[in-house]
């Protein structure tokens, strides 16, 4: 059984039947009706595409990988439901973890997560939660526990795949460390497909690469009795340059300025949602609605925005949810201030991270008071972020890994001409050796823009220009 659908990238995909019969669930389904980029459509207006798109350009960017690695099985076998020998059954496995990667995506893909991490940190505080609320942990949910008709654990189990060892593929935390780098490291499938699809769609070409070389470079090298993903030698620029790209699209679109702002209204409306029980708490994502495969489908983009409009539509209101209600349906952008030391800054190690985030919540915190004091019934919103941009991890940040550096998951290995296995940040010819030292810290503070000029006016930001934070 095959199933052929075209994508505006890859051209043609190739299903066999678990995929297909994966790809008609309601679960799947539901990635149509989710932006791959949140809202960034608010900015670039081609950036509609969606994550159900995308999981089938990580598949097919993986069927790929693997051929090129040798690890393919014969297309004989791939498409014949019978033939369940060990190559056969990887090379499933990897192409149905590219696919179910995203099965637990929340609307607006990290616009509304975003809101779920914020109010389970803030109940963390207060005494620990019944789950960690993210969208990995949705997504393996569902791929562990929906052994029903309809169910993804059902049709998995029928066609011979482990749904446990597969969901531990998706989070990277196999002991296969060869299928945890294909789909989770720093050069993996998944990455591959987002930095040229997003490119596309958003008509910004910060992020292409090489696809065709990068892949033609990878290697397979064994050491210790763990196979792993390489780069071979005459690949080292291709690496770099995928390596810098992600860096700069990261820094440029995803997190600096552009559709990042209405991702953080988004996020702190749905925090909103969440407190006074006005959305689904990610307990009932889990213990109810991800085990109704109806009303999980729902639960996708026009979920948040019915709720949004709800709202906008009732009588009480918060008097900040309501206006930022108001700016994030009708596309109206705050003001962002851009002010040292609140503004993006490339940082060397972690005792200046320490530093930088000091000085920011002291900005912060001073200019709320000053704020407060003009207006109070102004709203900020501030996002000193939890991590940074980087181009890849530096040596110190790969000695923590239990497993050392070399067999690090994330850590992008090289093998010379002379089949000597070494790390591409130890390699002297790539950028990665110096480039890998340095990430890029990108706070943020939003005021409303009338808010904004009432700071100007009276002199708050001058104030702030002019002081000293250390």
């Amino acid at each position: 059984m095959k199933k052929v659908i075209f994508d505006n990238i890859h051209g043609y995909i190739t299903l066999n039947r678990v995929e297909t019969r994966i790809l008609e669930t309601l679960y799947y389904q539901r990635l149509r009706w989710i932006r791959q980029l949140g809202f960034s459509f608010y900015i670039f207006p081609g950036a509609t595409h969606t994550r159900h798109a995308h999981a089938l350009g990580v598949s097919h960017v993986m069927d790929r990988i693997l051929r090129s690695l040798g690890l393919a099985a014969s297309d004989e076998k791939f498409f014949d439901p019978k033939a369940r020998d060990e190559r056969t059954t990887f090379h499933r496995m990897m192409r149905l973890a590219a696919m179910l990667h995203d099965i637990g995506t929340f609307p607006f893909s990290h616009s509304v997560e975003m809101a779920y991490i914020n109010h389970w940190r803030a109940q963390n505080q207060m005494g620990k939660p019944k789950y960690v609320a993210n969208h990995e942990v949705l997504g393996s949910h569902i791929i562990l526990n929906t052994d029903f008709d309809g169910g993804i654990t059902r049709i998995l189990r029928e066609e011979g795949i482990d749904p446990v060892e597969l969901s531990k593929i998706i989070a990277g935390k196999s002991e296969n460390l060869l299928a945890n780098q294909l789909m989770h490291a720093d050069v993996d499938a998944d990455r591959m497909d987002y930095l040229i699809r997003d490119a596309h769609h958003t008509g910004v070409k910060m992020g292409l690469f090489d696809l065709d070389f990068l892949i033609r470079a990878l290697r397979l090298h064994t050491q210790n009795g763990q196979q792993m993903l390489c780069i071979h030698e005459d690949g080292i620029n291709v690496v770099d340059s995928f390596l810098v790209s992600r860096y700069f699209w990261y820094s440029q679109i995803i997190h600096e300025g552009t559709g990042y702002k209405f991702d953080l209204l988004a996020a702190k409306i749905g925090e909103y949602f969440l407190e006074n029980k006005l959305s689904a708490s990610f307990d009932t994502l889990i213990e109810k609605v991800s085990l109704n495969p109806y009303e999980y489908f729902t639960f996708n983009d026009s979920y948040f925005m019915a709720k949004l409009h709800e709202y906008l539509a009732g009588r009480a209101r918060h008097p900040m949810i309501g206006e930022l209600s108001e700016m994030l349906a009708r596309r109206m952008p705050p003001a962002q201030i851009r002010v040292a030391p609140v503004k993006p800054t490339v940082i060397v190690d972690e005792e200046h991270r320490k530093r930088l985030v000091r000085e920011c919540q002291k900005a912060v915190d001073w200019l709320k008071e000053e704020l407060r004091a003009i207006d109070k019934n102004a709203w900020m919103i501030d996002d000193i972020p939890h991590r940074d941009v980087m181009f890849t991890k530096s040596i110190e940040s790969l000695k923590k890994d239990k497993n050392g550096p070399v067999l690090s998951r994330d850590s992008v290995k090289v093998l010379t001409r002379h089949n000597e296995l070494k790390l591409l940040i130890d390699v002297s010819q790539s950028l990665m050796k110096i480039l890998s030292q340095y990430r890029n810290f990108i706070p943020r503070i939003y005021v409303s823009p009338e808010s904004y000029d009432k700071l100007e006016k009276h002199g708050v930001l001058e104030k702030m220009r002019q002081m000293k934070w250390d």
